[in-house]
């Protein structure tokens, strides 16, 4: 029989695991006992007496039941192999004649298991050489199952061709190669998972064909086999997993058995290890309200959804990321278990909170925080309750902290402050949930830095402490991040300070600490914010270190697109003729690197923009022209077919810009021309992302305003391409005009129309100022302009105005007439929120 391996086990070759004294003694003796009894010189093959191979027969079993309940083994195939080579030994013996020897399925079938088991312990290892080699621990998973199915295949060959009974295959034999590959498909991120449950479901389907022709009557399919076949697939991740275990259910429905409620649940795990593909969570819903029914039906309290049902439902809704929606069906699931007698358990409630972190709602930080508390407080007054776990408070904190709530942050800080208290060191903070507070700080929408800097600093003191844990990477730049967004003066300085410790920590052996390009491309950008008269030096100073380290080797140092972005933008905040030939230069080296091969320094929208804004604010004559060259080029580049340079509106925006600061004659026509441009291409469908906006027609008015150049035929056509935006602004479909608006229609009235036409002053702004009011426009610009364009207008209508100081203030106007103003809101918010926090602008 050649299908068992050849297999030598050379004298003192095999590894002794972690055992004890008398673990290590048995182990020696197996060992010696059966090396004697595989020995040829000292038994030739065919004299092994009927006591002899009654011996090697008990090693088989004695090195299984060793397997069986050692799992600690150095190399969890020696000993399978082991009972291979006593299992070819005694096939041997058969052939040279010995007729004591006696062959049998059982035989085979220790073999199997012997290398079911290995799987098991593979897949179990907390430490040794297969968990170093995670892949190579898969793909051995994976060899010793196709090895399980060749044993068996040609087992099934060598009964057909004898037609001997005593090694026929049975329905064991069978099972333990289901139970290898089924095992194989659950090992964690295991590419070949998916083909070890399309192995098991071909094997189940040879077994039916078996069975069914007459060739082996003991290959009887039972539901066991079906359930493993549905179990490879609910853990295989496949994309088809959920149908295939489904097919698996209606088999067995087809062939009369009766699926049990492991078989429903496995299909509904299925479903829901597919997360969003095929409708995973509509075909899990399917599955259980026909268990539901079915348990109606029969009354079969062997056929009642158990706790294992619900959670792997509220799981699916967790997965499948169908925002409110989802939350409030796992919370309705939650609700009809309780009163249909099943208690969650913490899994249960864990799937809950994480459809709440992905509901997108606004009050899940609230809604995650009150379940939290809900498990607290159970497992505080009930010995029995569900015990609440790190998973838990993490992915509460994870909902509360991507909220972009500032309150939610806090509230997650309390429970961070909460963790760190605790006595259980189970339920102590890890780094996922120190990460996750300042990852949630770093994204607020001016990132709080200081209250970012503050978690890390709790980080490293518990790192100081002696707990097991240690800041990261992730956790500087995150922090580097919300520096780059605040407005503090000294975030650009600080975050090269953060940078240059764990530059220092990473040589003195803190691999953790390693920097990367993501953390500088932040501190440019934090120097990109900083408003420093020598921010474009200092971030090119820190662009040249980081192209040079990644010409030495480094390359997660090296420069990309948001690198050089950030670059750009501080040179184009300084303002400066320097500043907007040091962008567009920028912008040249970039496109160079691109054409020569290097993709990670493609130019984008983004970065064509940055070099249009430099030019915009140069204060250079030439600023308009070099504008709206970048411009027409980003035209060119997209009609290539480039849509990684789409102009969009911010591009147009900015060249109108340009153009209302330049000495032009005629910039109100020209601006009003790019305008009409927008327009055309977004309403032709050639350009979605050049749709005008209320900034596109207020920049018009903007060129309208300061049209001082030339005659009054020049200020007049200036003012009726004022009046004209501003009415069309106010019929179109791209918003409406906010006080900027109303305040630069003003401004020009009062720059164009003659101060001695008072009446056609009034005829003018009259009106826009009563549409501004009745819009609830009315903001500070608006009161500074009328008071210039009209002054009788604006004694007329504010004269009688209370005024609670020596002028007008907003809060002295009618609230109708204020109401949709929004930047005071904000800055008044942004005030509000760090008084509260106590924290600098």
């Amino acid at each position: 029989m050649k299908y068992i391996k050849e297999t030598i086990i050379p004298d003192n070759s095999l590894k002794i695991p972690t055992l004890d004294q008398n673990g290590v003694e048995r182990f020696r003796y197996l060992e010696l006992a059966t090396a004697r009894l595989l020995d040829e010189e000292e038994f030739t093959i065919g004299s092994l007496t009927k006591g002899k191979w009654h011996e090697l027969n008990s090693m088989l079993f004695a090195w299984s039941k060793w397997l069986k309940s050692n799992d600690d083994d150095k190399d969890p195939t020696q000993v399978p192999l082991l009972i291979e080579a006593i299992s070819k030994r005694i096939i041997e013996e058969q052939k040279a004649g010995n007729t004591d020897v006696q062959i049998s399925t059982q035989m085979y079938n220790v073999i199997l298991q012997a290398w079911y088991l290995s799987i098991s312990n593979l897949g179990t290892r907390k430490d040794g050489v297969y968990e170093k080699d995670s892949t190579h621990s898969r793909n051995l998973c994976m060899t010793i199952s196709q090895r399980c199915l060749e044993i068996l295949q040609q087992l099934q060959l060598e009964y057909e061709s004898s037609n001997d009974e005593s090694i026929r295959p049975d329905s064991n034999t069978f099972l333990y190669v289901l139970k290898a590959f089924t095992k194989t498909s659950s090992l964690n991120s295991n590419p070949q998972a998916p083909l070890a449950a399309q192995r098991a479901q071909e094997t189940l389907e040879w077994m039916e064909e078996l069975y069914e022709s007459g060739k082996n009557a003991k290959a009887v399919p039972s539901v066991l086999a079906y359930t493993m076949v549905m179990d490879a697939y609910a853990k295989s991740g496949a994309k088809s997993a959920g149908s295939k275990a489904e097919e698996m259910l209606r088999k067995l429905q087809e062939k009369g058995m009766e699926p049990n409620l492991f078989c429903y649940n496995m299909v509904i795990n299925a479903y829901t290890n597919q997360g969003r593909r095929g409708g995973a969570v509509d075909n899990a819903e399917r599955i259980f309200h026909e268990l539901e029914e079915v348990y109606r039906r029969t009354l079969d309290e062997r056929l009642k959804p158990d706790v294992v049902t619900y959670t792997s439902l509220v799981t699916a809704w967790s997965n499948a990321n169908r925002r409110g929606y989802g939350a409030k069906r796992a919370n309705q699931i939650i609700s009809d278990m309780i009163e249909n007698g099943v208690n969650p358990n913490i899994v249960t409630y864990n799937a809950c909170l994480k459809t709440l972190s992905r509901s997108g709602e606004k009050d899940a930080p609230k809604k995650a925080l009150e379940l939290l508390e809900k498990i607290e407080n159970e497992q505080l007054h009930d010995d029995q309750a569900v015990k609440i776990d790190r998973i838990s408070y993490n992915t509460a904190l994870h909902t509360m902290a991507k909220s972009g709530s500032p309150k939610a942050l806090l509230d997650a800080e309390r429970v961070l402050e909460k963790m760190e208290k605790n006595p259980d060191k189970s339920l102590q903070p890890n780094l996922f949930s120190y990460n996750t507070v300042v990852e949630g700080y770093s994204k607020l929408r001016n990132g709080d830095s200081y209250r970012a800097y503050i978690i890390l600093q709790k980080l490293l003191e518990a790192q100081k402490s002696g707990r097991n844990i240690h800041a990261d990477s992730f956790s500087f730049n995150n922090v580097i991040f919300a520096l780059s967004r605040s407005r503090l003066k000294s975030a650009a300085a600080r975050s090269e300070e953060l940078l240059k410790y764990m530059e220092r920590e990473y040589k003195n052996g803190n691999s953790r600490l390693k920097t990367d390009v993501f953390g500088y491309s932040a501190c440019i950008h934090a120097w990109a914010n900083s408003g420093a008269e020598d921010a474009g030096f200092r971030a090119e100073r820190i662009l040249d270190q980081l192209e040079q380290r990644a010409k030495n080797g480094e390359t997660n140092l090296k420069p990309n697109t948001v690198t050089y972005n950030s670059c750009i933008d501080c040179w184009a905040k300084s303002q400066s003729v320097l500043g907007a030939r040091k962008a567009e230069a920028l912008l040249q080296k970039m496109t160079m690197l691109y054409k020569s091969g290097d993709l990670s320094v493609k130019p984008t929208t983004h970065t064509y923009n940055s070099v249009i804004l430099s030019w915009a604010k140069s204060n250079t004559k030439c600023a308009y022209s070099k504008a709206l060259a970048l411009l027409n080029h980003m035209w060119e580049e997209y009609e290539s077919k480039n849509i990684e340079i789409m102009p969009d509106a911010f591009a147009y925006n900015t060249v109108i810009s340009a153009i209302s600061k330049s000495e032009k004659e005629d910039k109100a026509q020209k601006a009003l021309r790019l305008l009409r441009k927008m327009d055309k291409l977004y309403r032709a469908g050639q350009n979605k992302g050049a749709r005008p906006n209320e900034f596109t027609y207020t920049t018009v008015l903007n060129s309208c305003a300061f049209s001082k150049i030339g005659g009054q035929n020049a200020k007049r056509k200036a003012m009726d391409t004022a009046i004209f935006t501003l009415e069309e602004l106010q019929v179109s479909p791209y918003g409406n005009p906010n006080h900027v608006t109303y305040g630069m229609f003003l401004k020009a009235a009062n720059n164009l129309i003659p101060i001695s036409d008072k009446m056609k002053r009034r005829y003018v702004v009259e009106p826009v100022f009563l549409q501004c009011c009745k819009d609830g426009q009315v903001g500070e610009i608006v009161l500074k302009e009328l008071k210039l364009a009209a002054p009788e207008i604006y004694t007329h209508y504010l004269g009688k105005i209370r005024i609670s100081g020596t002028k007008i203030r907003m809060e002295d106007l009618p609230r109708a007439w204020t109401m949709n103003v929004k930047n005071q809101r904000r800055v008044w918010k942004q005030k509000e929120y760090r008084k509260k926090n106590k924290q600098k602008p």
